[in-house]
Parts: structure tokens; C-alpha cells; sequence
């Protein structure tokens, strides 16, 4: 008998992010700090059951809530989300799972390369294995259910595994990669060899700098007190997992029982992907509007919860390069572009480029898998003789100020200090940003994504990347308190006191 989703527990649009879950032995130097610890175990025990979310465009006069199927962890018992907690393992480690399934249908867990035979589970039931060796290569995968394609993975069952190289993988004389040892006249190898290089002058993508942060006392009355964390973290790596919501037909498949309706594979993509244009289709007052996605998600966030989340957007100084993986869960292709710095696509689906491309934007179709190698160097359109961002003398200003660093705009506010708007509760509150840190954008070139329940621009998929600093010259830009909070996040802090999960990979 199909659920009745009106009676499912609530998520809440929360801007911690997905939760990061170290499973195995091997990566006890992950578990050092209080947010690993809090989330390390031997064995993944997931529950494969559904909720509602309240989207981030939710509020008292607009209805914006979705139903999903969501892979939970329950032991750590960590909060359901959409998509499911990002798994971290070595290696060369075993580990095991366990599965049971909430739902009124069969479903499973299949990740390629590791887990790809635990079968159907009926409703109701439980699978576990144990002892599952971990010996597909290093890099980036997508865990789904992978029956009844392509529902029940579009509907919400499916999250990032991460697997980590040893050092056991190095290759002799050279540094890592996120894909282990590499020949040493690989393209990527050789790149990775070149951080931390007079030529890229900075950290390696393996290292971390474990001083205390300069900053930590920049703020000594602030209520969250005086914070003690390293300024920079080593293997640093971010997912981008992308997908696509449709609130209207996510409520059919719910209501609908097993094998009929919109969990019919071809009724639902022609729903998901051809309903035909309606004007106001999303509005909340027409509920027989189209059934087209009118969310599109990036770690199951977007719009400001995307990008101001240290989590999802890359915060570093120049000099410390950084890996995003992206995977795209959905049936949409997107295309990521980054501002201020282009990067190299060193993995497309599992295969390590020999001859890495440096672009802007790269497409990401349904199920690909692609790595962004970020830099983090000067951006190029910052004034530099030869206008690459490497580091040079940089050209003057008309007032006799170097370009690079930005210092002329580190005290600019825009709009400028002192513009108020009024908020929910008709107290003034003060728009102007600081110019500092360097804030620049990521968006998708599929410009409808931009937007949230067919409207509502920059609400959509987006996210960005900052620069806090410069290895090479100014360590650390100025920063106001409230995106200095928002880094002491980015290295295990929240602005309360309960510590956050940091970046993958981070030791501090």
C-alpha cells in the first residue's frame, strides 16, 4: 500500500550540509578531530526510507516542500538528508554494511566498484555484508539504488563515496594525487608534482599547515570566543552532487503503489523531462501546474545555502590547490563554470586524464563523474604583466598601490555601509558587503537551474569560491565577523559549540 506522504518526518533546509561518514580503519589520522570522531565507523548501516523537506525557498506565505527517499545513517545516527551522508574510505581497507529497507518496494545500495552485488532488498528486510575489500581505485563515486532506474535514484537514493589513496599508492620520488601514484610523466602527476613548486609556489595538494590561523584572535569579544584551528588543511577536496527536484511529481511517486503510476520508469522521465510548458506551473495556487524539476540542488542545497556553505564552496588562499568532484545524480545536463580561476579536468567517469584541459566549464552529464583541479592561483583578471595569475611583480595603480593584493578594495562595501533594508520583523538591517575576502561565483551555464520553483534568479544551482589570503605575499585578507564565523566553519567550527564537518580530508 503506498505511504501517505503527508504524515513522513520533516528535513529541514539546514546550512550545515551533508553529513561526512569515515568508514574503515584506515584513516585513523582523519579522526582525530571532534567532527570525524563523531562520524567513524566500521560499519556503514544505512536505512533506506523517505521525508519531507522544507526547500529554502519555504516560508509562512510560500509553500516550497518536497518529498524524498533518503539513504539515513543510523549508527552514528546522523540527520536524514538529501542526498545521502558522503562516505569516506581507504584504500586497501574492509568494511561492512548493512541495509534495511523502510519503503513499500524493493530497493538496494549499489556502489560501482566496491558493493555491486547485495541485491534486491524486499520492504521490511535487511542485508548486511562483511569484510568487503575496498580495492577500486582512488577517486570519486556516485552510491545509488539502482533498480527501477531511473527513480528511485532520481527520488533521492544516492550519495557520494570518496575513496582515499594510501601511501602505500604513491608513486617513489612523487607527491600524491586524489588518484594515488601516477607514472611519473602522467599529466595529472606532474601537475600535482608542480604544487607547492617555485612554479606554483604555495602548498602541495597533500599538504597542510597545522600553525594556529592568524585570524583566530582577530575578534577576542566575540560570544563564540577565541577559536584554535589550523589555517590550512592537507588532501583538500570538495563534491558537488548534483541533482534536480520536482515537488509535484515526487508527491505522485509517494502516493502511487509499487509498480504503478509515476513509479513507472517511462511515465515517470516523460513527466520528469516533457510535461509541456504552463505558465505559472509552479505557482502554490496551481496544483495541476507541469511536473518538471523546479529545483535544482548541489549537495541537495541552492542559492545562498549553497554558496555562502564552506562546505560546498572552496575557501583557500592562493597557494593552496584544491579537487572538486562533481557527479550528477539527476536527468539534467549541467555545465560548471568557475569565475577567477580556470581548472584543470584531471578525471572524467573514472579515467585520469593523461593530457589534463584547463577550462572554464565543463558539462556533466547524467551519471558522469568529472574532477576539477582548482589552482587557487592569482586570478587572471587581476593586472599582471603576463596576465596568468603566477605569481609576478604585479602592475601599479593609478595611485600607486600594487593590484595584486586588492588593498584599495579591501575597505570597499557594496552597496555602501549605512544602506539599511527593513526585515520580517520591520528592524533595519545592514546590506553592505565587504569587498574582502575576494568572493567569486560558480554557476551552471544551463540557465534555467538558476532558478528555484520557475522563478526567483540565483536561487538555483550555484556556488563560488574565495580568496582569504595568499601564500605568496599577503597571508590573510581582512574579513568581518560574520565570514570569519563562516570560516572557523570551513575548519571545524560552528559559530556555536558544536564543532562542524570540515572540508573531506581536513587534519586539524
Amino acid at each position: 500500500m503506498a505511504k501517505n506522504i503527508s504524515r513522513r518526518d520533516f528535513l529541514k533546509y539546514a546550512g550545515g550540509g551533508v553529513a561526512v561518514l569515515v568508514v574503515g580503519s584506515k584513516l585513523g589520522w582523519m579522526l582525530k578531530d571532534a567532527p570525524y570522531a563523531a562520524a567513524a565507523t566500521q560499519t556503514l548501516t544505512l536505512r533506506i526510507g523517505d521525508a519531507m523537506k522544507d526547500m529554502h525557498t519555504h516560508n509562512a506565505v510560500n509553500s516550497a516542500q518536497c518529498y524524498f527517499w533518503v539513504y539515513k545513517s543510523t549508527a552514528p545516527n546522523l540527520p536524514a538528508e538529501c542526498p545521502g551522508p558522503t562516505i569516506v574510505v581507504a584504500r586497501g581497507d574492509t568494511i561492512n554494511v548493512s541495509v534495511t529497507n523502510d519503503l513499500d518496494e524493493p530497493h538496494t545500495l549499489f556502489i560501482p566498484g566496491i558493493l555491486e552485488d547485495l541485491g534486491s532488498i524486499a520492504a521490511g528486510a535487511t542485508v548486511t555484508r562483511n569484510n568487503i575489500p575496498i580495492n577500486a581505485a582512488a577517486g570519486a563515486y556516485l552510491y545509488y539504488d539502482n533498480l527501477n532506474q531511473p527513480v528511485n535514484r532520481v527520488m533521492g537514493l544516492h550519495g557520494a563515496i570518496i575513496v582515499m589513496p594510501t601511501e602505500a599508492d604513491r608513486t617513489a620520488g612523487h607527491k600524491l594525487t586524489p588518484y594515488g601514484g601516477l607514472a611519473a610523466d602522467h599529466g595529472v602527476q606532474r601537475l600535482y608534482d608542480d604544487f607547492g613548486s617555485a612554479h606554483f609556489p604555495g602548498l602541495a595538494w597533500e599538504e597542510g599547515d597545522a600553525t594556529p590561523w592568524a585570524l583566530n584572535n582577530a575578534f577576542p569579544n566575540s560570544p563564540h570566543g577565541t577559536l584554535n584551528r589550523v589555517n590550512c588543511p592537507p588532501f583538500r577536496q570538495y563534491v558537488w552532487l548534483l541533482s534536480q527536484a520536482s515537488p509535484k511529481l515526487f508527491a505522485e511517486v509517494g502516493n502511487a503503489a509499487p509498480g504503478t503510476g509515476a513509479r513507472i520508469p517511462a511515465n515517470f522521465m516523460n513527466a520528469f523531462l516533457r510535461d509541456p510548458f504552463q505558465a505559472h506551473a509552479f505557482h502554490t495556487d496551481n496544483p495541476n501546474g507541469n511536473r518538471i524539476p523546479s529545483y535544482f540542488l548541489i549537495n541537495g542545497q541552492s542559492g545562498f545555502f549553497s554558496h555562502f556553505n564552506p562546505t560546498i564552496t572552496p575557501m583557500g588562499r592562493v597557494g593552496e590547490p584544491a579537487v572538486v568532484h562533481i557527479m550528477n545524480a539527476g536527468l539534467w545536463a549541467h555545465s560548471m563554470h568557475l569565475h577567477a580561476n580556470h581548472m584543470w579536468i584531471t578525471s572524467v567517469n573514472g579515467v585520469v586524464n593523461t593530457n589534463p584541459i584547463w577550462v572554464d566549464v565543463y558539462r556533466v552529464d547524467p551519471m558522469d563523474r568529472i574532477d576539477y583541479t582548482v589552482p587557487f592561483m592569482r586570478p587572471p583578471d587581476v593586472g599582471h604583466p603576463k596576465g596568468i595569475g603566477l605569481p609576478e611583480t604585479p602592475l601599479q595603480t593609478a595611485n600607486g598601490h600594487p593590484v595584486w593584493p586588492p588593498i584599495e578594495e579591501f575597505a570597499m562595501y557594496m552597496p555602501p555601509l549605512g544602506t539599511k533594508a527593513k526585515n520580517a520583523q520591520n528592524q533595519d538591517v545592514e546590506l553592505g558587503q565587504r569587498m574582502s575576502p575576494l568572493c567569486y561565483p560558480m554557476h551552471d551555464h544551463s540557465e534555467p537551474s538558476q532558478t528555484s520553483q520557475g522563478g526567483n534568479y540565483n536561487t538555483g544551482l550555484i556556488s563560488g569560491i574565495y580568496f582569504i589570503g595568499d601564500r605568496n605575499g599577503m597571508m590573510d585578507f581582512p574579513m568581518d565577523e560574520d565570514f570569519h564565523m563562516a570560516y572557523q566553519n570551513a575548519r571545524g567550527c560552528t559559530s556555536g559549540t558544536q564543532d562542524a564537518a570540515p572540508p573531506i580530508g581536513e587534519i586539524h
